[in-house]
Order: C-alpha cells, then sequence, then structure tokens
C-alpha cells in the first residue's frame, strides 16, 4: 500500500490523513524536530503510515489536544517509546499518559513548543504553538471555509461557551500565522491579517 502520507505543508510540519473514526475524523499532524518528533493528536494506526513515521525519525512526543482526539494514540506510544501529553482534565481519555499538565498556565516543552490550555470545547482542551508560527488548534478554533473567517462553535462546545471565548481571547497574546486544527480548514495568513481574523473573533464570541 502506497501513501503520500504524511503529507507536508510548510517547513516540517505534516498533515497526517488516515483520519480515525474514533476521533471523529479529526486532523492530526506531524512536526519533525531535530530533538525528537512530535505527533498531533492521533491517526489511524495503519503499517503504511508508521513505516513513514519510522523513515522520518519516529516520534518523541504525541501531544493530545483533548478527550475526542487521542484515536491510536496509546499505539503509536507504544510502537514508538513516545510520551502522551495530555491535561489532567482529560485524563480519563489516555489514564496512562506519560505526561499530564495541570492548571491554566502555558507550558513551554523546549525551545520551539508551548502548550496553550483553552479551556472551553472541552474543560482540559490545550492548544500547541509551534514556533511562534503553527498552531494546533483541536477543536477550539479553524478556518471556516464557506465564511472566510476563524470559527468556534458553541453547537459543538461540551463545556463552557463562555469558558471557550475567554481562552479565544487570551491566544490574542501569542503570535502565530497558520492555524491546524481538529476539524474544518486549516489556514495560512500574514500575522497581522490572523490577528486581526482573532479580534473578530473574539468579539462576535462575546
Amino acid at each position: 500500500m502506497r501513501t503520500d502520507f504524511p503529507l507536508c505543508l510548510d517547513d516540517g510540519v505534516f498533515y497526517c490523513g488516515f483520519n480515525s473514526p474514533k476521533s471523529y475524523g479529526g486532523n492530526s499532524y506531524f512536526v519533525q524536530h531535530a530533538d525528537g518528533n512530535w505527533l498531533i493528536d492521533a491517526p489511524k494506526f495503519l503499517p503504511p503510515l508508521v513505516r513513514r513515521f519510522e523513515a522520518m525519525g519516529g516520534l518523541a512526543q504525541i501531544f493530545l489536544t483533548h478527550r475526542d482526539d487521542v484515536a491510536d494514540a496509546a499505539k503509536y506510544a507504544r510502537h514508538f517509546a513516545a510520551q502522551r501529553i495530555i491535561h489532567r482534565a482529560e485524563l480519563a481519555a489516555q489514564p496512562d499518559a506519560e505526561i499530564v499538565l495541570e492548571g491554566t498556565e502555558p507550558v513551554p516543552c523546549g525551545p520551539d513548543f508551548l502548550v496553550i490550555p483553552t479551556p472551553g470545547h472541552t474543560r482540559g482542551h490545550c492548544v500547541l504553538l509551534y514556533k511562534q508560527r503553527y498552531l494546533f488548534t483541536g477543536d477550539h478554533l479553524w478556518w471556516e471555509r464557506d465564511t472566510q473567517r476563524l470559527g468556534a462553535s458553541r453547537d459543538y462546545c461540551w463545556y463552557s461557551w463562555t469558558q471557550q471565548a475567554a481562552s479565544m481571547a487570551q491566544l490574542q497574546h501569542f503570535a502565530f500565522t497558520w492555524v491546524l486544527p481538529g476539524h474544518g480548514q486549516r489556514i495560512h495568513l500574514p500575522r497581522e491579517q490572523m490577528s486581526q481574523e482573532l479580534r473578530t473573533l473574539v468579539r462576535r464570541m462575546h
């Protein structure tokens, strides 16, 4: 079975493909990094994709945005001896995760990665900022294809819309040019345009 996945998006950042029904068809991503590669949320555990990850240097970290999108993370963790990272409020989805985050303050994970808690969609939802350019947003934030603007969903908010709006407002303190979501369309915009789109979304949510 030949695969073109993971598909390179930009500068060592890849879209994995092979979305799993276990995560409601959520997207997952792969980051190739000199200090160890990262998987953000998890695709199906399939031999062709495993072989590609092996050829690209394996996996060191598996970051899980929240409970809905873990899919086959445990299988990847076992195969690659990778460390799963998840917030304590989401731990029921991966009770044997190796790294458990606490609280609501951002957590640096090496020089290039910053975990930002964004409670709202679920209680322990987190996003991951890479190189102050790529924001892996789980189910917190995405680009709406029809309206051509950043979006979030009150209908698919499982914990607190008020909290999600507050979390979105906090993202205004961080710079990024890519939104790489679990659901919805990804988008790459100039930094100032992305900031303006985020400000506009925050106003709509409040």
